[in-house]
């Protein structure tokens, strides 16, 4: 029986094994990319056991995976690939008075934190990747993260582990394991008789997370095995259940940032520093802080920082850091109280690893010396040295990390395309490989070896340490199956690095900006941000939680098409259309993604190309020209209307693949521009109203609103004639029709922008259409395009940008929800600014709606559409009285679908308040 067959006779989970999902797992966040067999998505342990003893019936190897935020290579691997993230992630128990928590690997550790919170506990490690990473990656490179200082690493927190060996038997390593266990017996008397080589060859450093951990397992207290099974990154079994030590929250903390205009300066001070019992000291240098500075998510976040630094200390303590500041230290020095603004520094540090690489550029900050631990002692020293190494070889690097453990994260500008930059980064490994020896220190202090450090742990330990790692490794595996490659007898350095886009594409889309679409798609260095359960991206995997629905893996899918690997049709290709299908276009990758990977656009060109050569559907057609159909179908609204609530009007709606779950949004019985053409106008200064196709045909209430509060403000307002902008072209990938439409509205909106009249619009989606589409459609460098954009903003940044409102306070609560493209690009702040100035505003924590246009009136999508809103945002709006602000015409849409509430855009609102 053929391996397919026996996998599918034996799993209740999912088997994966077309080409575009093999491609999906064949990377991490790392350098490397291997082609699985097969993927499995366990729905239970027995599952899991089966594949175990269906890989050894094949003598096929099998590699579990969490999140893969890892960056070293170590969960990718040519068998089968056991994804434990899916539906292994359940939290078993939280026992308070004993302070564990039980928990399935696939846990996310920010979801257990959560949980830990109301009842004033966290997990000790905290890794930056914490809103995604799981608790089983995490044991499975011995995780730390920003606090080890005090809380360690998680081999100082895992008590019991669970886990199915080579053989498919369920074993629980801890202190009741039987001793008489024959795996048990051979590794303790392996270790007892190399006691002394074990001691004399394992560093004695803060972190340490290389090789298999011997010396745990020389102490005189009960026989655990539990902290070999850690960092073990998957290679002697299948974790299943993990019994982790739980930690007391600390009651308050403070930070103290440091500023330097020297690197090594700044490093000098850190054993100083150490002194005073921080319980972080990170490190985050200037080109993480430059990058920040440009980054749409973060840009905001540096309130904190004083010049152009060429390295910051963040210092945390428990309670008031002054104590450590009476000697002054750096040039600047700013001591942080208020959470939120610590947050704001938090963010920063943890995005280090994506803003390093959002470089535009095939040469970038590569992971392959990102983890190596010397004495924090020595650190300046050692830093020193090496700096001086990487500047012979021509190379710089950003450079962030644990400075108070000793453990920095160096990445070097490498352009892996070019064999001799390649041929160079494995020397720059070789030589930092003899450079930690001398200074007693290890290549990993936090992410383990997988493939890209394990061809050097025979040298880092000698021969003697590493033929016992190679016993223990037969112990548990005798037929190496078990991951294999990782920590003993792994491949060449060299060997399964990451495939480049070779293909070079003529794109309809000016991707100038992005370097082309090719590097557009490479961008995505597999971080795994669109795998966080908050904010707007990615919202489709936050819903379905399949690594298939996450931003990543249509970037990765996007690279097979563009080196060949994965289809000859290239941008036409089907299997490319099934991986995008749950794309919502939200925009949500262009500012939360680290590496601003825009998908969204891509997903655009990508339709663009697919239907030229497979054509449109009536549906697309309907969606794609909903202006045109509105305009038409106004001369008649109620005839329209009452047509659209007939019996056989919704089954041939239903024919076409619309939901007839959904009621199709009304026309009004009055278009905007009717209504505006006979209010009488007043004087003031002139403003443009963007009259977009929603508010002129669906809701001109809304224009009416806008227009009754701006002339309360003393302007004259100017509305054109309705020109729609092609939102609903361009999410259809109809450019030929959208560029024809962007060119139109801006000859109908440049005259005026010329004039310095500015333009003002009550959609976010259409007026950001402009603002960011159009630079795709018309090219970057239109100059027209540049002059109505100078001009142009949305209804809330203009309103904000007044100092007084004539608006008394209401001291009202309010619920705001923000449209998705409104987050990504502009942000919430000015809404929430008028909100502020007038009650008790609070946003909504929710992502996107679900809506995303016709995305939720197809019928495929109406179920993953509602799903969406269910995660955050109906259950917010269900559970208040409080009005609700949406300004986004499909986000009103689908709340008063899913709730039955009536949201307002921020116009009406406003329209509604008494004037002062």
């Amino acid at each position: 029986m053929t391996l397919f067959n026996d996998l599918k006779q034996s799993i209740q989970g999912t088997i994966l094994s077309d080409p575009a999902s093999l491609g999906i797992y064949s990377v991490d966040a790392s350098i490397y990319e291997v082609m699985p067999t097969a993927v499995v998505l366990p729905k239970n342990i027995n599952d899991i056991r089966f594949a175990v003893k269906i890989a050894a019936k094949h003598h096929i190897p099998i590699t579990p995976r969490g999140a893969a935020t890892g960056i070293t290579g170590g969960c990718l691997g040519s068998g089968i690939i056991l994804d434990l993230s899916l539906h292994l992630n359940r939290i078993l128990e939280i026992n308070l008075e004993q302070e564990y928590a039980l928990c399935e690997p696939g846990v996310v550790q920010d979801r257990l934190n959560d949980a830990l919170r109301t009842n004033g506990y966290r997990l000790g490690p905290d890794t930056s990747t914490g809103n995604r990473a799981t608790l089983g990656g995490m044991l499975a490179n011995n995780a730390a993260g920003a606090r080890s200082l005090k809380y360690g690493r998680m081999i100082d927190h895992v008590l019991e582990v669970e886990m199915i060996l080579a053989t498919g038997e369920i074993i629980t390593f801890g202190p009741n394991t039987p001793v008489q266990h024959p795996i048990v017996q051979k590794i303790l008397q392996m270790c007892n008789q190399n006691k002394e080589e074990i001691k004399k060859r394992f560093p004695s450093i803060p972190r340490r997370v290389s090789g298999y951990n011997l010396d745990a397992l020389l102490g005189d207290g009960i026989p655990n095995l539990c902290p070999l099974i850690v960092g073990s990154e998957g290679t002697l079994g299948v974790v299943t259940k993990i019994k982790v030590a739980i930690a007391p929250l600390p009651k308050q903390t403070s930070l103290s940032v440091i500023h330097f205009d020297d690197m090594i300066e700044g490093l000098s001070e850190v054993p100083r520093l150490l002194s005073f019992n921080p319980i972080s000291l990170e490190m985050i240098d200037r080109n993480i802080l430059e990058a920040g500075q440009t980054s749409p998510a973060l840009k905001d976040k540096l309130d904190w920082l004083h010049g152009n630094p060429a390295m910051v200390l963040v210092a945390e303590f428990e309670g008031d850091p002054d104590q450590a500041l009476e000697k002054p230290i750096g040039y600047a020095q700013t001591i942080l109280k208020d959470p939120k603004i610590q947050e704001h520094v938090w963010l920063v540090r943890k995005a280090g690893l994506g803003l390093l690489l959002s470089k535009r550029s095939y040469s970038r900050a590569i992971a392959f010396i990102e983890d190596i631990s010397v004495d924090p002692q020595n650190i300046a020293e050692f830093m020193q040295e090496f700096l001086a190494y990487l500047e012979k070889k021509g190379k710089r690097a950003g450079i962030y990390g644990h400075a108070g453990s000793g453990c920095l994260h160096i990445r070097p500008y490498i352009d892996l395309r070019d064999p001799k930059e390649r041929q160079t980064m494995k020397q720059i490994q070789e030589h930092v490989a003899d450079l930690v020896m001398q200074y007693g220190g290890t290549l990993s202090g936090e992410h383990g070896d997988g493939l890209v450090r394990s061809w050097l742990t025979s040298k880092l330990y000698g021969e003697n340490i590493y033929s016992l790692f190679k016993q223990v490794k037969e112990i548990f595996d005798p037929n190496h199956l078990m991951n294999p490659g990782k920590i003993v007898r792994a491949p060449p350095f060299l060997q399964n690095l990451r495939k480049t886009p070779v293909k070079s594409l003529d794109t309809f889309l000016d991707f100038s900006k992005e370097g082309g679409i090719e590097l557009s798609a490479d961008l995505c260095n597999g971080n795994a941000q669109c795998r966080k359960k908050e904010g707007t991206m990615c919202p489709s995997f936050q819903a379905t939680g399949r690594e298939y629905d996450s931003t990543r893996a249509r970037a990765q899918t996007l690279r097979g098409i563009l080196h060949g690997s994965l289809s000859a049709d290239g941008l036409a290709s089907k299997e490319l259309y099934h991986v995008l299908d749950l794309c919502l276009q939200c925009k949500g990758c262009k500012s939360e993604c680290p590496s601003q990977v825009d998908m969204a656009k891509m997903k655009t060109e990508f339709l663009h190309h697919f239907h030229k050569k497979h054509g449109l559907t009536l549906r697309d057609r309907i969606f794609g020209h909903i202006g045109t159909i509105n305009q038409i179908s106004s001369h008649f609204p109620r005839l329209f209307n009452a047509i659209g609530k007939t019996r056989p009007a919704k089954k041939m709606i239903e024919t076409l693949g619309i939901t007839s779950q959904r009621e199709l949004p009304e026309l009004a019985l009055k278009r905007f521009s009717k209504w505006f053409s006979k209010h009488p106008k007043i004087g003031g200064r002139k403003i443009l109203l963007f009259n977009d196709t929603f508010n002129e045909f669906n809701c001109p209430e809304v224009g009416i609103a806008a227009v009754k509060v701006l002339e309360k403000l003393g302007y004259q307002i100017i509305s054109p004639p309705w020109t729609c902008c092609g939102r609903t072209l361009i999410s259809k990938g109809m450019l030929d029709s959208a560029k024809v439409q962007a060119e139109k509205l801006i000859a109908t909106l440049l005259p005026y922008a010329k004039e310095n009249i500015p333009i003002i619009g009550l959609e976010p989606s259409c007026l950001l259409t402009i603002k960011d589409d159009f630079q795709g459609l018309l090219g970057y460098e239109n100059p027209d395009l540049k002059i109505v954009n100078a001009m142009s903003q949305t209804f809330d940044q203009f309103i904000a940008s007044h100092h007084k409102l004539p608006f008394q306070n209401t001291k009202d609560s309010v619920k705001l929800h923000g449209h998705c493209h409104q987050k990504a690009l502009t942000g919430t702040s000015s809404a929430m600014k008028i909100l502020h100035t007038l009650g008790n505003p609070s946003e909504i924590p929710s992502g996107c709606c679900g809506m995303a246009g016709s995305f939720g009136y197809e019928k495929e999508h109406y179920q993953i559409s509602m799903a969406i809103g269910e995660l955050k945002l109906f259950p917010a709006v269900r559970q208040t009285e409080d009005p609700i602000i949406a300004d986004g015409f499909s986000c009103r849409c689908q709340i008063a679908h899913a709730t039955g509430k009536t949201p307002l855009h921020l116009a009406q609102y406003l329209a509604n308040l008494k004037y002062v």
